[in-house]
């Protein structure tokens, strides 16, 4: 079974989130059960540059170029191949030098302009693979609003008959714009179900346009699955997926899949990252080192330690972590809280550690390096989404014994066992999170119970297995359908 696997990240070569992991890790699972997984993403200045430094232990080769039409003119699309580290799965790299190098923020409009120009190379691309590498695809699989256009593009412009998967990591991330990208793709309104359905239709939305048009729709959970039917009333997404079930036979209804991580990388027994490697047969003596010298190196007393690792954003719900510790007097225990994002939020945590300089420590930035050494030097992870589509983090903490304390949402809610690998708490609520943590204090001092979780913890399995199994059955299903 042949599947091309398109997103606008992958690791190792470029990670803007955890769609990156995704992208990066899926083939190599659906290549382990017999599937040919390729995948296709831009090739942005920064990858090149990297592959220039060998940073990824694999070369790229230029192996042919086509053109298509955009806007008023044609433009060139470079195809570069190389392959996943370690493995013979291809990865391809589209390039062009106006849309497809550059991969930081920019305004919504070019934003939509970029990612609709590397759907349509992407169509044009197929066919390019199919003449030249004698490589046909059965099934398209499309990650997010920036490649939400795909399959759009294939049916109403090429005309070509794949069928496509459309992936929903994070819902809120629509890809909303001017109808205006319409004209440079050369696609009539008509064949468009828009965002405004006023006089004049002024806005796209791209997400929208992929929920319609795909095949079949998929979410990263099968709690978000259900959750994106119930908080999304007021949104403007809810047009589409309402539609969309109005319109589809149940067999055609979207469906959550698990995602998996992968422990090539996130495993404390050859993480070269952490301050001592261990595995569950000696896990206690190493989680008692690594949190001696995690909290050494941070001037942190040893004291239970719990840890917060993110982006800061509304979505991770700091602002209801800060208020929870707040309300527990005179707390005895160490909290390190480690990311970037929004000024305003980093700047609340910063004066919230400042109150506290001998428990509370701030890490403002995106460091891996650190963010392994909490995971192996922490008791315990908090995790207080509003809302959280998948989430890896409890899934990497609980393989390094660090149980999560989570909102009961979303992925986390698919993946703890309250009072077994973890803890849930009610989202949204102060109270609820307050009680958690005075409740992983309690256990944490029962020597026999908090080791049980421990294990039950890096026992749990999160690795791709399954979930491979899981699209390779969906991906049958579509293509035989």
């Amino acid at each position: 079974m042949n599947i091309l696997i398109t997103a606008h990240e992958a690791v190792p070569f470029y990670k803007w989130g955890g769609l990156g992991d995704f992208t990066g890790s899926l083939p190599k699972a659906l290549s382990k059960i017999g599937l040919d997984a390729r995948a296709v993403i831009p090739f942005y200045q920064i990858v090149r540059e990297e592959f220039n430094k060998n940073k990824f232990g694999v070369k790229e080769e230029k192996i042919g170029e086509f053109s298509i039409h955009f806007g008023q003119g044609r433009e060139q699309i470079g195809i570069y191949k190389s392959y996943f580290p370690k493995t013979n799965i291809p990865i391809y790299f589209l390039s062009n030098k106006f849309f497809l190098s550059y991969s930081g923020p920019r305004g919504k409009n070019k934003k939509i302009d970029q990612f609709a120009f590397f759907a349509l190379a992407v169509c044009h691309f197929i066919q390019w693979l199919i003449k030249n590498e004698m490589w046909k695809p059965q099934l398209i699989h499309c990650n997010d609003w920036h490649t939400a256009l795909v399959p759009l593009i294939l049916r109403k412009k090429l005309n070509i008959n794949i069928p496509t998967l459309l992936t929903i990591h994070n819902l809120n991330h629509q890809g909303r714009g001017s109808l205006k990208v319409l004209d440079l793709l050369d696609i009539k309104d008509k064949e468009v179900k828009t965002l405004r359905r006023g006089k004049p239709v002024t806005e796209i939305n791209v997400l929208g346009e992929g929920i319609m048009h795909a095949t079949r729709v998929s979410t990263v959970s099968p709690t978000y699955a259900k959750e994106i039917f119930e908080n999304y009333d007021r949104n403007p997404i809810c047009y589409f997926l309402d539609k969309r079930k109005k319109e589809r036979v149940k067999k055609d209804e979207i469906i959550g899949i698990l995602n998996g991580i992968d422990y090539e990388v996130w495993n404390p027994k050859v993480d070269k990252f952490i301050f001592h490697q261990y595995d569950e047969e000696n896990f206690e003596d190493g989680k008692r080192n690594n949190k001696e010298d995690l909290l050494k190196s941070l001037t942190l007393e040893y004291k239970p330690t719990f840890c917060f690792i993110g982006r800061m954003a509304n979505q991770k719900g700091i602002d209801f972590l800060i208020k929870a510790v707040n309300k527990i007097k005179n707390f005895d225990f160490n909290l390190i809280i480690l990311g970037s994002g929004r000024h305003r939020i980093e700047k609340t945590v910063v004066d919230f550690a400042s109150r506290y300089p001998r428990k509370v420590s701030a890490q403002i930035a995106y460091n891996e390096d650190m963010a392994h050494k909490l995971y192996a030097g922490c008791d315990f992870i908090i995790i207080p989404s509003h809302y959280e589509p998948c989430g890896l983090i409890q899934m990497v903490a609980m393989k390094y014994a660090t149980l999560p304390v989570a909102s009961e949402t979303g992925g986390l809610k698919d993946s703890i066992v309250d009072g077994k690998n973890g803890f849930l708490f009610e989202k949204n609520s102060v109270p609820s999170l307050t009680k958690a943590i005075k409740e992983t204090l309690s256990i944490f001092k029962n020597k026999k119970q908090f080791k049980n979780m421990l294990m039950n913890a890096i026992k749990t399995d999160f690795s791709w297995d399954k979930s491979a199994i899981l699209y390779k059955n969906l991906y049958e299903d579509m293509i035989n359908k």
